[in-house]
């Protein structure tokens, strides 16, 4: 499967030739676009640099932890951090708002 094309489908993404990353930060986020999102592709086939970089992910999240003074945002509550019973733990508001302040 061509991630190219998937991730192109007008159907699942809404004008999909133009770069909108807010598309993702709205929460109207389909089960369609879910499924046909695929940065990294899937199978036997997928990606060969995707431990390369979820590695270097995790080392530019390090990093910035280091250089900065972290501190929970105030609409993050001890309601919105409840755990919900997945596969992989998450929190019941899906996120976890985070203030960063240079040090």
């Amino acid at each position: 499967m061509q991630c190219y094309t998937t991730q192109r489908d007008p159907t699942a993404f809404p004008d999909p030739e133009a770069w909108k990353p807010d598309r993702w930060l709205t929460g109207k986020i389909s089960n369609e676009m879910k499924e046909l999102f695929m940065p990294f592709s899937k199978g036997p086939r997928a990606c060969l640099g995707k431990n390369m970089a979820m590695m270097e992910l995790k080392l530019s999240t390090a990093t910035l932890v280091l250089q900065a003074k972290v501190k929970l945002a105030p609409e993050t509550t001890d309601e919105s951090m409840e755990m919900e019973d997945h596969f992989l733990a998450l929190p019941k508001s899906h996120k976890c708002n985070l203030i960063f302040e240079r040090i």
